[in-house]
C-alpha cells in the first residue's frame, strides 16, 4: 500500500490504473449523477463498489478521475484489489473489514473476484 500513496497515476502498473480509474470513474458519476455507470465487466465490479459504499463506516474520499496521484484511500482499496489478484482472498477479507462491515467485506471481495478478469485480461 505505501509504494502507491502519492504515486504518479501515470507511473501506476496497468492492474493498478485500470482499478484505479474504474473506482474513480464510478464515484464521480455517483456522487455528480446519483448513479454509477457499468464498470468495465458490468455487474461484478459495480456490486463490489456498492458493497464498499453500503459498508462504509467512514466517509471514504475518491479524487476526480483526472487527479494526478494517488491518494491515501485509494492506496488502499488498491491494496485490496492486488490482495484478491494474488488470491489471497482471507486477508483481503480481513483487511476490507478494516474499511467495511464484515459483511460488506465479504460482498466487497467476492465482487472483485468476479471482476478481477476485466482488469487482469489486457
Amino acid at each position: 500500500m505505501y509504494d502507491l500513496i502519492d504515486r504518479p497515476v501515470a507511473d501506476l502498473p496497468a492492474f493498478e490504473a485500470r482499478v484505479l480509474n474504474a473506482t474513480r470513474r464510478w464515484v464521480h458519476a455517483l456522487t455528480l449523477a446519483g448513479h454509477a455507470p457499468a464498470g468495465p465487466d458490468g455487474e461484478p465490479f459495480d456490486d463490489a463498489m456498492r458493497a464498499l459504499d453500503r459498508g462504509s463506516s467512514e466517509t471514504m474520499v475518491f479524487q476526480r478521475p483526472c487527479h494526478a496521484t494517488v491518494e491515501e484511500t485509494e492506496a488502499v482499496v488498491l491494496s485490496l484489489w492486488r490482495l484478491a489478484r494474488a488470491d489471497r482472498i482471507g486477508t483481503a477479507r480481513t483487511a476490507a473489514a478494516a474499511l467495511v462491515a464484515p459483511d460488506a467485506a465479504r460482498e466487497f471481495v467476492a465482487g472483485m473476484m468476479r471482476a478481477l478478469p476485466a482488469f487482469t485480461a489486457r
